[in-house]
């Protein structure tokens, strides 16, 4: 056994005498959490021992990274293709020579990664190789003032150019908006809200005061648990919609027997954001809700404002640009019947009710087409141009339950986010039936 245990320890300095005879270590320096959207400095150090000539260390970055020379003394700087290249024909003087570099990480991106390298020399005419493995792994901290949907884990992350959709805000106007209540012939009011999906929460609540001398009655709660106390209205969600923003209803009836009081209504959000209760009040607004599809919504609980051109046809926007010519700030080429904006074909109305799947709304066109079908999106891109906004989506489908499963299916890609279901009848948009 102690021969044994004797032959170990020979093997094991032997190979720390190869790797360090010409004395050659290398150390980095990094912090351990880095902002995404920000740069931070990396530090090299190589002891080199009596090394003199041809010398080379090599970096690969993850994509999202990329990296700006800082100091290389006597050494040739490169980044390419997500490599960084410091090439040295003739080392500088003394025992150690020092790098350093700024990364730059990409505003969508979280997650962690290592930092590894490679340091290439050669010694007699015969070229050695030395490999740094960093076990100490860099966080990104993500940005707090970016569209969750756009933020990607840096393992997952393919590149290209940011693409902020509609839903993109550092201050919304409001979590909820209520529209004024509505006066039924009946004498009931009709009360809708539109709500957003609060990110990474677990918990939605909404809470409504009523006015005296009214019955509550549900319409849709979008699968929350609707309860009355004295004069509060409340939903509840513990496990929250899919959709980043839903629509739920109310009746307030009166009771004959009861004088009605003023129709004023006050209302409360609460969510949670990690262990903490968000609360938000809800505000009310008018504008009619049957007139705005699921963007214009959006932009609604974003703005407090409703698009000027809420409800326009599909239709209308391509008679009116087919017979005007083609100008810079709208890049359109017509081939044949079909009219394209970038490669990608403008929508279509289509005859009876439907439903398509959106994948991203932006204020710039885009070659969409070519891009979600080189990320996995196996149906054809269309695009519709409606209040200001490029929307592209894919369809059509019958039933709901199709779409919503298509869109289930995009949701595992890793660069299509909060994908939502819309509806059309005579291809004009309208609000997804409640009950479906």
């Amino acid at each position: 056994m102690k021969y044994v245990i004797s032959c170990l320890v020979m093997i094991t300095f032997c190979v720390g005498f190869t790797l360090n005879g010409q004395n050659v270590e290398i150390s980095i320096d990094h912090p351990n959490q880095v902002d995404a959207g920000e740069e931070f400095t990396v530090s090299v150090t190589i002891t080199k021992g009596g090394l003199t000539d041809y010398s080379r260390f090599s970096q690969d970055l993850p994509l999202g990274l990329t990296a700006v020379n800082v100091s290389s003394p006597n050494a040739d700087f490169s980044f390419d293709n997500q490599r960084i290249r410091i090439i040295w024909l003739k080392l500088p003087e003394g025992d150690a020579v020092t790098v350093s570099y700024k990364i730059i990480v990409d505003e969508r991106l979280k997650g962690s990664f290592v930092l590894g390298g490679v340091f290439a020399y050669v010694v007699e005419d015969e070229r050695k190789f030395l490999n740094f493995d960093q076990s100490d792994e860099i966080s990104i901290i993500p940005s707090s003032t970016l569209d969750p949907a756009l933020i990607v884990d840096i393992k997952n992350f393919k590149g290209g150019k940011a693409i902020s959709p509609l839903t993109k805000a550092q201050e919304p106007y409001a979590m909820a908006v209520r529209q004024q209540p509505i006066l039924q012939a009946s004498g009931e009011y009709l009360v809708k809200l539109i709500v957003t999906t609060p990110h990474g929460s677990k918990y939605l609540k909404i809470e409504e005061t009523i006015p005296s001398g009214y019955l509550f009655e549900e319409v849709n709660s979008y699968n929350g648990i609707a309860t009355l106390a004295p004069s509060t209205i409340k939903f509840i969600w513990m496990t929250l919609p899919e959709d980043p923003v839903f629509e739920i209803a109310y009746k307030l009836v009166p009771i004959d027997s009861q004088p009605q009081g003023e129709m004023t209504l006050k209302g409360l959000l609460t969510h949670t954001m990690g262990d903490e209760s968000k609360i938000s009040q809800i505000k009310e607004i008018d504008v009619d809700f049957n007139d705005l599809d699921m963007d214009e919504r959006t932009f609604l609980l974003q703005t407090g404002k409703a698009p000027s051109d809420a409800g326009r046809t599909v239709q209308t926007v391509v008679q009116q640009k087919a017979p005007e010519p083609v100008v810079e700030s709208k890049p359109v080429t017509q081939t044949g019947p079909d009219t394209y904006i970038l490669n990608t074909r403008v929508l279509v109305a289509e005859q009876g009710f439907y439903y398509r799947v959106q994948i991203i709304a932006v204020e710039t066109a885009f070659d969409a087409q070519t891009q979600f079908r080189n990320e996995g999106v196996d149906r054809e891109v269309m695009v519709e141009e409606q209040g200001g906004m490029y929307k592209y989506t894919v369809g059509s489908f019958r039933s709901y339950n199709e779409a919503n499963g298509y869109r289930n299916s995009m949701e595992r890609l890793a660069t299509v986010e909060g994908a939502f279901v819309v509806a059309y009848r005579d291809g004009r948009r309208v609000p997804v039936p409640l009950t479906k």
